[in-house]
């Protein structure tokens, strides 16, 4: 399956902020996910060496709390770099 079929229904993406034309990932909302779940799926996906935070399209900090999370692009701003993406394939 293609990534551009996978990708077609998500209305949440993610980049980093210094790269924001190749999307890291991204999911479907639904509700209930809060920014705190979603700072933790990208734990789960990527291995930071520092830390890391989220900034929505308009360049505001999302914090890491139960609000619940908006559909739009994220961006990774971290103060290390990048060690790992985990790929996921979807059977």
């Amino acid at each position: 399956m293609s990534s551009i079929v996978r990708s077609a229904g998500r209305n949440v993406r993610l980049y980093g902020a210094n790269d924001p034309t190749t999307e890291l990932g991204g999911l479907f909302l639904t509700n209930g996910i809060t920014n705190a779940n979603f700072y933790s799926m990208v734990e789960i996906i990527i291995i930071f060496e520092g830390e890391f935070f989220l900034r929505d399209e308009g360049g505001t900090i999302i914090t890491k709390d139960n609000h619940p999370l908006q559909p739009g692009k994220y961006y990774i701003v971290a103060t290390g770099r990048r060690v790992y993406n985990h790929i996921f394939m979807v059977k």
